[in-house]
């Protein structure tokens, strides 16, 4: 770990005592549930003990089983242990994988996609605290969201090390955990990196078929159609209609139903939804051949890749049912806008729609904002701030950085 005196040393320093904190108090004041961890934790021990996996909630009423079997047998170690030792250990996993997400991207980013760019703790502060409400979240519920971005930008590391195949496992075992990564994979094939889809496809193979030697065959099969049921379950509704369940609000689909689909007769929920899948599906594309033809022109190809791969890992809560805590997906895109502005390298008008983005993108503190907090959430201003940073993150591929002799576009050095 790098000390006090070496960047980022003080950013790992001060979030780490932070951490320590945050833990001491939400044990002393029997805190430390980790609902979401529990989920994990007692999946293991039902499969390890052959007990039903899926259907059941494991702690709260909410706590259903939704991933793979291999999900289950990852866990299986940490199973073995008493609970709030487990919890504690979770804990410590996520506040080191986001302390390596947000290095590793802070990193990455100065080196391709603004080279030239200085180190500064506060790029990696003001990150911290826009993502702070989601980050607090996920350690409070003990969810894998952060350690899964931290596998990911690790896979973006090899990727542009040329470790395609490395990078292809890294990605694939991400997509194991939760299948919202597979959009990586048309992003992949139209880049044409078959040796990455190749690793990809070995881990996803790997992983499903792990458990089989355990289960029999039998057991297997039957947990991964009662895996395939719960996503297929978890998945049926992407549009809010009202209510006190939230769970869709932040959606793609839902904003583009409250701003236009409902006012047009006979739209169906599951027609709105094929709209907006083909309305990103096509806008991503037309940004990629931009891309394209951009690099034919100039030096720009690991900005290009590492902007496309920011910007899509940022829309898998847009377009996908998740909870607010999944908005850390787009913790890297965050931090490369922050970069962007704090090294001056874009416009005013940049400057002017991003403040309020990442205002509103962060700012959903529910203790401090009190009631504003609840119509936050019910008028889905999340989701809304994910879409306009999405848009600015599109922007930034358009734009040239100012004080151009000092961001020349290189190809990064890999990461230690």
């Amino acid at each position: 770990m790098p000390g006090w005196s070496r960047y980022p040393g003080r950013f790992v320093i001060i979030l780490l005592i932070a951490s320590a904190l945050f833990l001491t108090l939400e044990a002393i004041n029997g805190r430390l549930w980790l609902n979401d961890f529990r989920v994990y934790y007692d999946s293991a021990r039902a499969l390890l003990h052959g007990e039903p996996v899926y259907g059941v909630s494991h702690g709260l009423s909410s706590g259903y089983f939704k991933y793979a079997p291999a999900m289950a047998m990852a866990y299986a170690p940490l199973a073995v242990l008493p609970y709030p030792a487990a919890a504690a250990l979770q804990f410590a996993l996520i506040v080191l994988a986001f302390v390596g997400a947000a290095t590793r991207c802070d990193r990455l980013s100065r080196m391709g996609i603004l080279p030239g760019a200085e180190p500064r703790y506060a790029v990696l502060f003001i990150t911290t605290l826009l993502v702070g409400a989601n980050l607090h979240r996920e350690l409070h519920l003990g969810n894998i969201n952060i350690l899964l971005v931290w596998l990911l930008l690790l896979g973006a590391d090899r990727l542009l090390a040329g470790r395609d195949r490395f990078a292809g496992v890294l990605f694939g075992m991400a997509m194991l955990a939760k299948p919202h990564f597979v959009i990586l994979l048309p992003w992949l094939f139209l880049r044409w990196r078959p040796q990455v889809l190749l690793g990809s496809a070995m881990a996803l193979a790997a992983g499903l078929l792990l458990p089989l030697p355990f289960l029999g065959v039998e057991r297997f099969a039957q947990l991964n159609g009662e895996w395939l049921a719960a996503m297929a379950g978890h998945n049926a509704s992407l549009i809010y209609h009202g209510g006190d369940a939230y769970n869709a609000v932040d959606t793609a689909y839902s904003f583009v139903h409250r701003a236009v689909l409902k006012h047009v007769p006979g739209i169906t929920d599951a027609v709105s939804v094929a709209l907006v899948l083909g309305a990103a599906a096509l806008l991503g594309l037309l940004l990629l051949l931009h891309d394209r033809r951009q690099e034919q022109r100039e030096p720009v190809a690991a900005r290009n890749l590492l902007m496309e791969f920011c910007l899509l890992l940022a829309c898998v809560p847009s377009l996908t049912l998740t909870d607010s805590n999944h908005f850390l997906f787009a913790m890297p895109l965050i931090l490369v806008v922050v970069l962007h502005l704090l090294a001056s390298a874009v416009p005013r008008w940049f400057v002017v729609l991003a403040v309020p983005v990442l205002v509103l993108h962060g700012g959903n503190w529910a203790d401090a904002l009190g009631p504003l907090s609840d119509r936050m959430v019910h008028y889905g201003v999340l989701g809304m701030a994910n879409l306009g940073l999405i848009g600015l993150g599109a922007a930034l591929l358009f734009l040239r950085p100012l004080n151009l002799e000092r961001h020349v576009v290189s190809t990064p050095k890999p990461l230690p």
